[in-house]
């Protein structure tokens, strides 16, 4: 009977805390926030053109990743030509996204380029909410990074926003291990006290003592993979190197005369350029035309917005000088063929979903490529996109995903704080408290 009566004890006191816990996360998914919140503008819109150094932007079209360009502009505190790269490029995976605008925000800011940080931490900050690629552990630790360096700022409003994220990852996640959980709740502690919150502040001290159980179960990958790139006839592969070639070519020369160089070698890579173009785009709709199984679509489809990516870019004169003023003249023209190509890149998936064989897999999946094409249309990567009908869309497919995987995982909502609608990580209860109010 002894046994009996601390069996039930421990299962009360599992309840209580369960009730406690959901309470806490409607408190702080459903309050009023005291601070204001600034308008969210497309990123592509926040570049600063004239101060890209083409030396080391020119580079990304000679062969050299763009993450490695990333890094070494941060080395070198080349903070817009990062800035540029990160806000283009859809090559550089989500992850790597938001740790390198944490980093080149924290760079902003000690250079005293305060609206420049605070863009950048809320970029970090919107990837680790829409990213359906993040383990739960990498996203709390963005929010509170991001939270931290806002407040710093004094942008309170934005700092609240990440920092109630992290305190609802580290209360509701099933998938943080208790030393993980408790260093959250004292990060969070220290958060909200720099942003004059000592409510939420004891709130979290206290959950840091709290006793957490070892989790056992692991996260769960993506359903849906990142699409490997496909293979390059002759043809396409030979102009890629003559482009590389051009653009090494002159960056040398950009180096060596401190970012002038000879029209000559503007030309030679202008020319590479539009031949690598007329051999790219309709190579890759005649493979969209014939392939036969929808994920070498998909393939083909992301490798020619990553091409229309680098070629609207140089229509906007984002590798710092002018390149190609036949693209320049046609930038709108390039801009409508990049949503043409994400919309079909959407409609491909959304077959593919279709087609897998296991109804949770289609639940997960669905969920997922909405987040993905969400993030697309916010960061601008994909202009144009219908922001209203996929809002819609993933919250009827995430209250689907409430009743067949209850707790399973953190889920997007849209909360409006300080009158401006944010999209926030919640858990399961307050996401359908914020459906119904």
């Amino acid at each position: 009977m002894r046994g009996w009566g601390v069996a039930l004890l421990f299962a009360l006191a599992g309840v209580l805390i369960a009730v406690g816990v959901v309470a806490l996360i409607l408190y702080f998914s459903t309050r009023p926030q005291p601070f204001q919140v600034p308008l969210w503008r497309d990123p592509q819109s926040l570049v600063d053109y004239t101060k890209i150094d083409p030396a080391l932007a020119v580079a990304g079209l000679g062969g050299v990743a763009d993450k490695d360009l990333v890094a070494q502009a941060l080395t070198e505190g080349r903070l817009d030509t990062a800035f540029a790269i990160l806000v283009f490029s859809p090559s550089i995976d989500d992850r790597e996204s938001a740790g390198d605008f944490l980093l080149l925000a924290d760079r902003y800011r000690k250079d005293g380029r305060n609206e420049s940080a605070v863009h950048s931490y809320r970029l970090a900050g919107t990837i680790a909410t829409l990213s359906p690629d993040l383990p739960d552990t990498v996203r709390a630790d963005t929010f509170i990074l991001a939270g931290e360096g806002l407040a710093t700022l004094g942008e309170y409003g934005l700092a609240q926003l990440y920092l109630d994220q992290a305190y609802n990852v580290a209360t509701a996640s099933a998938y943080l291990q208790p030393a993980t959980r408790r260093s959250l709740f004292q990060r969070l502690h220290k958060g909200y006290q720099m942003i004059g919150d000592r409510e939420r502040a004891r709130v979290s001290l206290e959950s840091s003592a709290q006793t957490f159980a070892p989790v056992t179960v692991p996260e769960l990958p993506p359903v849906l993979p990142v699409a490997d790139p496909p293979p390059l006839p002759l043809e396409v592969q030979q102009a890629e190197a003559q482009r590389w070639s051009a653009a090494q070519n002159l960056v040398e020369q950009l180096i060596v005369r401190g970012g002038r160089a000879p029209q000559q070698l503007v030309s030679a890579l202008a020319s590479a350029l539009i031949a690598e173009d007329r051999a790219r785009l309709p190579y890759y709709d005649a493979q969209i035309a014939s392939a036969v199984q929808l994920s070498a679509q998909i393939s083909i489809v992301q490798a020619r917005i990553n091409w229309l990516a680098i070629k609207y870019r140089i229509a906007r004169q984002g590798y710092g000088l002018s390149l190609v003023p036949e693209w320049e003249a046609q930038a709108e023209m390039i801009r409508a063929d990049l949503t043409k190509s994400y919309e079909l890149l959407f409609a491909l998936y959304a077959d593919l979903i279709v087609a897998m064989p296991d109804a949770d897999q289609i639940e997960r999946a669905t969920e997922e490529i909405l987040r993905r094409e969400i993030l697309a249309g916010t960061l601008g990567r994909y202009p144009n996109y219908p922001a209203q009908q996929r809002i819609a869309q993933l919250q009827q497919a995430t209250a689907q995903l409430i009743q067949s995987r209850p707790r399973d995982k953190m889920r997007v909502a849209v909360l409006p704080y300080a009158g401006v609608d944010s999209f926030v990580l919640v858990d399961d209860t307050s996401f359908l408290a914020i459906m119904h109010d």
